[in-house]
């Protein structure tokens, strides 16, 4: 703060899911306090994050997230295949820094809440809408995001076990990766991974696009 730099925090527990128990917050003392209630592991809040700007939403762009599906084939050496149709998911109000406790202007993630609307969009939409709004080829920021990829499973199989991933000549796991992508001062786009998960619900992407 005493460097002007932005100080926001997702406080969140080591141990749940679906968003219980998770705040944001930019007050020193909340964020020391918040522990109390259980161990949990503080996060830097990505403050200015690329923006969609939907139509039939008024008041500025909203915030986004982005899966891909991962499959590891091997590990020695690394063979990594992504998934080309990846699955998006949009919170439900115009982005703002304004109001912290606003399920639906800073979360994405929609479907387990009862009467918010869950947004789809199919990715050939998605890209050709970020095309025109931000003048740029995805496929370039795809290429960073596969970057990404490889820079994460590099050091999640470099370390033999117990320390990195065990080999395996028949493997078919499967991964989903969520990022967000900010933008940085410099203007430049970079992505921001989120979590991974093993073997995957994939039920509803594969309705979405059935």
């Amino acid at each position: 703060e005493d460097q002007q730099i932005d100080n926001t925090w997702i406080i969140k527990p080591i141990n749940l899911t679906r968003s219980i128990d998770v705040s944001i917050t930019n007050l020193f003392d909340m964020a020391i306090r918040l522990p109390e209630s259980g161990s949990k592991i503080a996060c830097k809040y990505v403050s200015t994050p690329v923006l969609l700007n939907i139509p039939e939403i008024e008041g500025g762009g909203v915030k986004f997230d982005i899966r891909y599906m991962l499959l590891l084939r091997s590990i020695r050496p690394l063979k990594l295949y992504v998934h080309k149709v990846f699955w998006l998911r949009f919170a439900n109000k115009p982005y703002s820094m304004q109001e912290l406790d606003d399920y639906e202007t800073h979360f994405t993630v929609m479907n387990y809440r009862v009467g918010s609307e869950l947004r789809q969009m199919d990715c050939e939409t998605f890209i050709r809408m970020y095309n025109e709004q931000y003048g740029e080829s995805w496929s370039k920021v795809e290429q960073d995001i596969f970057q990404m990829f490889r820079e994460l499973f590099h050091c999640a199989t470099v370390e033999k076990p117990p320390l990195g991933i065990a080999s395996c000549i028949s493997s078919r796991a499967l991964y989903a990766a969520d990022l967000i992508l900010e933008l940085n001062p410099n203007n430049k786009i970079q992505s921001k991974l989120l979590e991974i998960n093993f073997t995957p619900d994939c039920h509803r992407v594969c309705s979405f696009y059935s």
